[in-house]
């Protein structure tokens, strides 16, 4: 068995060496880091060559996550066929159908500003593009929809929206390119933000509520706040701290408060709306009661 194990890497040498110089390169040929940040269409001026590995790495997870989901959706598209076909043929019953919400539709305004596109990735764009969707989703089956508006809909946002989704196609929705200050006056407008010094006890039929929308990961703290002191706008923040502590800043996702928004409009309770809306991790205590931060506080 050694023998034979010796025979065959003598072979395998000796074929390498009838190779040419280029047929060695073409068979061992790994593409340099700039050329593969060229083929992936990433602007290399002003970039370390740490950096542009970074990019190249991040870019390619990137595309094999696309892919990945691209592969769930026809498969998840597979199976709702077969199960289709396996009701019509009668080897399974038909889903319950799902009872109507007899909805009582709400004077409340609520923008989303989407005038922070120029500060997201990619990533973030289609984070936020998720969440509005989201919003979307839940002003369609609440008990009182509010009037739900997008303004500054603009660059990667806008392309995203026009490309993968049909918004134009979606009920009891405004959609706006133009600010929300050329739409509204500035007395009516209220801006949601974690940093304002100012507690919302209940909403207001008369104003208008603006959410951020933006995805940043904190990187701009303040962000909102500061935008709204600079044009004059009224700030306030939900009562959070009032009800449940939570583990880190006041901050929550954009689908988050709208939908605690929508929340309080039917039970009119904030504490119940942040215990069904807000995510369990954000609890700092999540075994205890949301009450505990009141009794700590006495």
């Amino acid at each position: 068995m050694k023998q034979e194990n010796t025979n065959v890497t003598a072979n395998v040498l000796a074929s390498l060496e009838q190779l040419s110089l280029k047929d060695s390169k073409e068979i061992f040929h790994c593409p340099s880091i700039e050329q593969q940040a060229a083929d992936l269409g990433i602007d290399t001026e002003g970039l370390t060559k740490n950096a542009l590995k970074k990019t190249v790495r991040d870019k390619l997870r990137e595309i094999t996550r696309e892919e990945w989901k691209a592969k769930k959706r026809l498969k998840l598209k597979a199976k709702k066929k077969e199960k289709l076909e396996l009701i019509q043929t009668g080897l399974l019953p038909p889903p319950e159908k799902k009872l109507l919400i007899e909805q009582e539709p709400s004077n409340v305004k609520i923008v989303l500003d989407l005038g922070f596109d120029s500060l997201m990735s990619d990533k973030e764009v289609a984070s936020m593009h998720g969440q509005i969707r989201r919003c979307y989703s839940a002003n369609k089956i609440c008990k009182h929809p509010v009037n739900l508006i997008l303004t500054s809909l603009s660059g990667k946002l806008q392309t995203r929206f026009e490309h993968i989704t049909d918004w134009k196609s979606w009920k009891n929705i405004q959609v706006e390119t133009q600010d929300y200050l050329d739409m509204y006056p500035k007395e009516k407008l209220v801006y949601l933000t974690a940093d304002s010094p100012h507690i919302i006890q209940d909403l207001d039929e008369s104003k208008v509520y603006l959410i951020g929308g933006i995805v940043d990961k904190n990187r701009y703290k303040y962000l909102t706040y500061e935008k709204a002191q600079q044009q004059g706008i009224q700030t306030a923040q939900l009562p959070i701290g009032d009800f449940v502590k939570l583990a880190s800043r006041k901050v929550l996702a954009v689908n988050h408060v709208f939908e605690i928004l929508v929340e309080f409009l039917e039970c009119k309770d904030w504490e119940q709306a942040f215990m069904k809306v807000i995510p369990k991790r954000k609890f700092a205590d999540q075994e205890s009661h949301p009450n505990s931060i009141l009794e700590e506080d006495a």
